[in-house]
């Protein structure tokens, strides 16, 4: 059939833009903008990879594309298989607080999306302005995101090292 495009090819399309996202968020981290700049684009990596993920599962194109919200409940099982695939190369320790927090962690980067907000209960978003619970304006490029505070500690950065992973294993290269 003429013009449709398969899973696979789909998957290895989200993985490689996720690569670009994740790259242009390491640019952004050490570039002294504002943390929303490398925040939006560690959230888009994070989605498309997951995305990437469920392509190669056959899940449904149309349900996929539609939704924000795959990182709280994909990204953990793509980041325990980075684990294992890197083995002895991370401290037991970390690779221990990693795998407990992985989920957390995870939501942590979903609620970024402007999109996924907790029921209303979570407005801060790395993209637009928000008005607050006290009726205050928030402006992303002021706001100091603490809940992903743990990106810029040892085990942070060893997270992230298993995200680019996982986008590399899933764009296959």
């Amino acid at each position: 059939m003429a013009g449709v495009v398969g899973s696979v090819e789909r998957a290895k399309a989200f993985a490689r833009q996720a690569h670009v996202d994740f790259e242009a968020r390491e640019l952004l981290a050490n570039s002294g903008l504002p943390d929303c700049q490398q925040l939006h684009f560690l959230q888009m990596a994070c989605e498309k990879v997951c995305k990437a993920h469920l392509f190669l599962k056959q899940s449904d194109p149309r349900h996929v594309e539609s939704s924000h919200a795959y990182i709280g409940s994909v990204l953990p099982l793509l980041i325990r298989r980075s684990l294992l695939a890197l083995g002895n190369t991370i401290s037991n320790k970390d690779a221990l607080f990693i795998a407990r927090n992985a989920k957390s962690f995870s939501r942590e980067i979903e609620l970024l999306s402007p999109a996924v907000d907790d029921n209303g209960n979570r407005k801060d978003n790395c993209e637009y302005p928000w008005v607050d619970t006290t009726g205050v304006l928030r402006i992303p490029a002021d706001h100091e995101f603490r809940s992903l505070g743990f990106l810029k500690k040892r085990f942070g950065l060893v997270f992230l090292r298993l995200v680019a992973l996982a986008i590399h294993e899933l764009a296959g290269e």
